[in-house]
């Protein structure tokens, strides 16, 4: 209690020395956002949020569809969702951590944040975005394992993504675990795609994990200075120098219902070559 009085006293005091930068990864889960963030967050100027769940839930308690016993959870969420007093609530929680941390942007990462872009959007009108796409058969195949060390689907998530589908008049009925994973990937990725064809440039940069991986000096360089941070040729190279694939690429479509469900973006996505422009 005490602690949190004197950090609002201290961002009460500093806050007029910082401008509000809040910038968002965004990503299906397994796409690479834990170490495109983790890197990122080796900037001095940067304050890196990850998987703020905690910080979400304090104003939107509805957002947590990872436990149990939550009223009426929320997966998918736009501009309807947002109201004003919410919305000045959560604004002052991500700047307070920009400010008590003394740095020029917050940098956040929370891959279920694919689902609810237009309401980052209405919520931080002047936000930046990092939009982060992987080979979705590389994301399917790492989803897969999770889902079967059983810590994946928890809470309410399964059934209200089979609610966000049918929503969007989608059916892909995925049977096995690696078509589950196949299914999230293309229900995230359409999600993404649509809001960012639509997003202006300057507020937004688009990466592949491959290109990161390949080249991740240049494409570290490349996001500082879209965010306006000055860096070093030594700070990119240190850390991006431990970037590596860890696993082989995957180009092989196992199965027609595999293909069914990732359609062109599934190919767009293995030959690298996907856009949202």
């Amino acid at each position: 209690m005490i602690k949190e009085f004197v950090k609002n006293i201290l961002f009460y005091l500093k806050k007029n020395n910082h401008n509000f930068s809040p910038v968002f990864i965004i990503g299906c889960g397994r796409s690479g956002t834990t170490i495109l963030g983790k890197t990122l967050s080796e900037h001095p100027d940067i304050k890196y949020l990850n998987e703020p769940r905690r910080l979400w839930h304090k104003v939107y308690p509805e957002f947590n569809i990872w436990e149990e016993n939550i009223s009426n959870p929320v997966l998918f969420a736009d501009e309807k969702n947002t109201d004003s007093i919410r919305t000045n609530q959560l604004r002052k929680l991500f700047f307070r951590e920009q400010v008590l941390s003394n740095s020029k942007v917050v940098l956040e990462k929370l891959p279920i944040n694919n689902f609810r872009l237009k309401f980052l959007k209405k919520s931080f009108p002047k936000a930046k975005f990092i939009y982060l796409t992987r080979n979705g058969l590389e994301v399917s195949k790492s989803i897969e394992r999770r889902i079967q060390k059983q810590n994946w689907f928890t809470g309410k998530k399964y059934e209200l993504l089979k609610e966000y589908e049918q929503k969007t008049s989608s059916e892909y009925n995925p049977k096995t675990d690696l078509e589950k994973g196949m299914w999230e990937w293309k229900l995230s990725i359409m999600e993404s795609d649509n809001f960012f064809k639509n997003l202006k440039k300057s507020q937004y940069i688009h990466l592949s994990y491959q290109d990161f991986i390949e080249n991740p000096e240049k494409i570290t360089q490349d996001i500082f200075n879209f965010l306006n941070l000055s860096s070093s040729k030594g700070l990119v190279k240190n850390i991006s120098g431990t970037i590596q694939r860890k696993n082989p690429k995957q180009e092989t479509i196992e199965t027609e219902n595999l293909k069914e469900i990732g359609g062109e973006l599934l190919n767009e996505s293995i030959s690298n070559t996907y856009s949202p422009f």
